[in-house]
């Protein structure tokens, strides 16, 4: 049977002008190259059916470490003649042989010739690009197998070869998750066999996550244990577009192998898989500073939604974004906020139970530090007294507030940044973005109420010895 990357092929060649035709056959294959993986791009070059000279260069600029490969497009299907090119063409440019045609028929399923075991070269027909089409935009675990025979596959693939391949692969997948060693081991053979390297083991660490995800411990695992315990960002990404997970168990085992720094990392955008992985990480990981971004829509993602995009993990909300970052270097600048008054900040401070222990204020060009050595000054009767002295017209610039493992976030009201007291403190994430989100915003009930649904309540702070609050005038 003829399917639609076949026919279409087969139509834009009987184009009688050469140059017409291949400008369309370029242009449907790239096209279909991009369904497989929306985040390579190709690039055509002027030539066509050069023995040299690729037709396309496909790269990924999201993901760095992926190599690049060049695409050759050729008209005929004489098996002999396209091994021979593949023999010619440079490894490092891990080429991919298109024929345009089908390749005989003859042989049975999954009886190609082998490559070597060091080869990067892949010779397809248009019958086994049409099998790696996505059957439609959602993710899922054959989609991520079609991008990752893009970016890694090796050998020969015909129709038969590549869809014998996938089901191999997706059934490994679901056997990986309920602890079967048999399907699981038979995916990681098909994966070292039809891959390079690199990507066969990018792979199998992805079926190791899904099997330890699932219950069973890595040792079991059906596979050389080589590096298969830690997601890379590669894999993470693999598991993050793959079919949503909901079971909460199985991220709860999964986040425990990945880090937050291998997340930013990853070109996660705001997958399903995301939420369900941020709603165990919140409360397991770490980070130093994040930012309230107002009026920042963003209509690629819905609101209340976890994302990462541009090195950064965001939880958009209707009116603001909040951004994550190990640094402050990693945030962007920010426009100005107004600052609020004093008795707006120990509003907000009541409202969520959050202790401050400094502020700094300031009244035309004169600034006002109050503070102790850690108790919470909010309540004090003296912070009256100065807002009183002040006319009421003191804007807070900055606060430190107490969370509850401890730590002292360091708020500035005029950026939006909250950040860890101390050169290398790490605090958790629910703390960071829950004290930053409720001290530094005014939030409207409903808004509160979501976000102690995504962050959980503002927990009580340890408690502190009662000290003499001091002034500090600057």
């Amino acid at each position: 049977m003829v399917n639609i990357v076949e026919q279409s092929i087969s139509q834009a060649m009987d184009e009688p002008d050469d140059r017409m035709m291949f400008t369309r056959v370029k242009d449907i294959v790239a096209r279909h190259l991009r369904r497989m993986d929306p985040g390579a791009t190709i690039t055509k070059t002027e030539f066509f059916n050069h023995t040299h000279v690729p037709d396309m260069v496909l790269e990924w600029p999201g993901r760095p470490r992926t190599p690049r490969r060049f695409i050759y497009l050729r008209t005929t299907s004489d098996q002999r003649e396209l091994e021979d090119d593949l023999q010619r063409l440079p490894r490092a440019d891990r080429p991919v042989l298109l024929a345009l045609g089908q390749l005989p028929t003859e042989r049975q399923q999954g009886d190609l010739p082998p490559l070597p075991g060091s080869s990067t070269a892949l010779l397809l027909d248009a019958s086994a690009l049409g099998a790696l089409q996505p059957a439609d935009d959602s993710p899922g675990i054959p989609r991520l197998v079609s991008r990752s025979v893009l970016e890694g596959g090796r050998g020969t693939l015909d129709k038969a070869a590549t869809e014998e391949f996938l089901n191999t692969v997706v059934q490994g997948a679901e056997a990986a998750r309920a602890g079967e060693r048999v399907p699981t081991r038979d995916a990681v053979n098909a994966l070292t066999a039809r891959m390079t390297t690199d990507v066969a083991d990018r792979m199998s660490t992805f079926l190791a996550a899904l099997w330890q995800g699932g219950g069973s411990t890595l040792a079991s695992f059906p596979a050389p244990q080589r590096g298969v315990g830690h997601l890379d960002e590669t894999a993470l990404m693999y598991l993050l577009e793959s079919e949503d997970i909901t079971d909460s168990a199985f991220w709860n085992r999964v986040v425990r192998m990945i880090s937050l720094p291998i997340l930013l990392r990853t070109p996660a955008a705001g997958t399903g898989n995301l939420q369900h992985l941020m709603r165990e990480a919140i409360q397991l990981w770490t980070s130093r500073v994040c930012m309230i971004v107002p009026g920042m829509a963003d209509a690629d993602i819905s609101p209340w939604r976890w994302a990462v995009k541009a090195g950064q993990l965001i939880l958009q909300t209707p009116r603001f974004h909040v951004l994550v970052a190990q640094s402050r270097r990693q945030l962007p600048q920010g426009q100005e906020h107004d600052l609020p008054r004093l008795d707006e900040v120990r509003n907000r401070a009541d409202r969520f139970g959050i202790p401050l222990t400094s502020l700094r204020m300031v009244v035309t060009d004169r600034h006002v530090g109050y503070g102790g050595p850690g108790d919470d000054i909010s309540h004090d009767a003296q912070l009256d007294g100065i807002s009183d002295a002040l006319g009421q017209a003191e804007g807070v610039i900055e606060a430190d507030a107490r969370i509850p493992s401890g730590e002292t976030l360091q708020c500035l009201f005029g950026t939006g940044i909250a950040s860890a007291r101390g050169a290398r403190t790490q605090v958790p994430l629910d703390a960071l973005l829950g004290t930053t989100t409720r001290l530094l915003s005014d939030l409207s009930s409903d808004e509160a109420e979501k976000i102690t649904q995504l962050l959980g309540a503002q927990g009580p702070p340890p408690d502190q010895p009662w000290s003499q609050p001091s002034f500090d005038d600057v």
